[in-house]
């Protein structure tokens, strides 16, 4: 099937990167997932766009409940199709979108304007999220895989980091919230032109490939250069498989593994302390512990900051042992220790470099696990079928923000009417539920896996 000549941007690559061109293939998409998770920043002025436009908390509440469900129904939706059409034809149209939505906030001006952009920007960055996990494991043999992945998650923490840097520069310059939006769309787009004139993707028989090694990538490139000698029809990568699964085959067979589930849901009871004190963390601190909001912003910065340290240390690691259910335990358990010496020091007197040295801990240990569950999942995707990454991609994204909206009710009423301590002891609870779950991955515990001499997906 011959693509439109405007789809230029949907470049197949039917001999596997390697070197530099490889790096230099997993940096544009690590940047293209950073952009898109700081075009959907809003909360350096989101106070400021509350009270322009006379919307209440309550209000904004429903905004943001709507633009997950959103977000999480986009990613079911562009995974499956990502796989089954390739990931940059997904990705490339979906940035410049967004760079359009994001444009478009600066002319919000009431409830049902911020409710309809906020709900267009979230569909189309959950619809493409699949793609950006999907091109990183392309772009890396499992012997790299969890250092890859920890990289790609900076996309979160660093763009919240990100867009309260700018914010903090030029809103006293231009003194209106409209002007974040504007220099988020210019900087997004700029973003959205690299990507669109540099970014490849893998042929539909490459994507089905598990690459293990630098020596699997050789082994795999000269299959493909017999099957080019063999076959005329093998020059063009994107010529349809005869195999290929339609998008529903490729989210059922991704949805109906047992384990996928498990790891899927572990992970998220995992992140119930991360996605805590992402939108509560300063609170806590000021609520629970008696700090002031300067100071209480100041500490809880060291959590963020030591687990993007560990995200890329336990990713080196677990690469180089292969071990990754090992490595995430390890993290995990170390989290829960430390989670309870912390929640017992609530509404205690605790020095604040006691503090400083608990929340980094904290903040270690979970970024220590993250990456070999990232790695592992990943992994266990594409040993079910090299096809399905970013569709099994997209049922993690889809379970993780169900599980936001259905929580944002019972911790509001449960740190009022309980304590903040009440609530962390079921986040730690959640961190206890992931070790069970995390067992139901597959992989080994202690014994490094041997490299495969032959790579291939298992069939369908």
């Amino acid at each position: 099937m011959r693509r439109p000549k405007w789809m230029f941007f949907v470049r197949e690559l039917d001999a596997y990167p390697t070197g530099k061109r490889r790096v230099f293939l997993l940096f544009v998409v690590i940047l293209a997932n950073f952009v898109a998770n700081y075009e959907s920043q809003i909360a350096p002025v989101l106070s400021l766009i509350l009270k322009d436009i006379g919307i209440s908390n309550p209000e904004y509440g429903l905004i943001v409940s709507l633009s997950v469900v959103a977000a999480a129904f986009g990613a079911l939706l562009g995974g499956p199709l990502s796989d089954r059409y390739g990931r940059t034809l997904i990705l490339v149209p979906g940035l410049l979108l967004t760079v359009l939505c994001v444009f478009g906030m600066a002319f919000v001006h009431s409830f049902g304007s911020l409710l309809f952009m906020r709900l267009l920007l979230n569909f189309i960055e959950g619809g493409f999220i699949g793609a950006t996990a999907g091109l990183v494991r392309d772009f890396s043999p499992r012997m790299g895989r969890a250092l890859s992945f920890g990289f790609w998650s900076y996309g979160t923490s660093g763009s919240n980091f990100f867009a309260a840097l700018i914010a903090g520069y030029t809103l006293p310059y231009f003194g209106t919230w409209q002007s974040q939006f504007y220099i988020a769309g210019f900087l997004s787009l700029i973003v959205a032109v690299f990507v669109l004139f540099t970014i490849h993707d893998l042929s539909p028989r490459l994507r089905e490939k598990v690459i293990e090694s630098s020596a699997t990538v050789e082994q795999v490139n000269e299959e493909g250069v017999h099957r080019e000698r063999a076959s005329a029809s093998a020059i063009d990568g994107s010529i349809e498989r005869a195999d290929a699964m339609t998008p529903m085959q490729s989210l059922r067979l991704a949805m109906k593994q047992k384990h996928i589930w498990a790891l899927a849901i572990g992970c998220t009871f995992f992140l119930m302390l991360y996605l805590t004190l992402a939108s509560y963390g300063p609170l806590i601190l000021v609520q629970a512990f008696g700090y002031t909001p300067a100071r209480a912003a100041f500490v809880s910065q060291f959590f963020w900051l030591f687990s993007l340290v560990t995200l890329l240390v336990s990713g080196y690691i677990s690469d180089k042992l292969q071990l990754r259910k090992l490595m995430s335990l390890i993290g995990v358990i170390g989290m829960i220790v430390v989670m309870g010496i912390w929640i017992m020091t609530i509404h205690s007197p605790i020095s604040e470099s006691s503090m400083i040295f608990l929340i980094s801990l904290m903040g270690g240990c979970l970024g220590f696990a993250y990456s070999p569950w990232m790695a592992l999942y990943s992994e266990n995707l594409e040993d079910i079928h090299g096809g399905i990454q970013a569709s099994g991609w997209a049922v993690w994204s889809f379970v993780l923000r169900i599980y936001a909206i259905i929580s944002a009710i019972p911790l509001n009423l449960i740190a009022v009417r309980y304590g903040w301590d009440t609530w962390l002891w079921i986040t730690m609870m959640g961190a206890i539920l992931y070790i069970p779950l995390l067992c139901m991955g597959k992989g080994p515990w202690f014994k490094r896996p041997l490299t495969k001499s032959v790579p291939t997906a298992i069939d369908s």
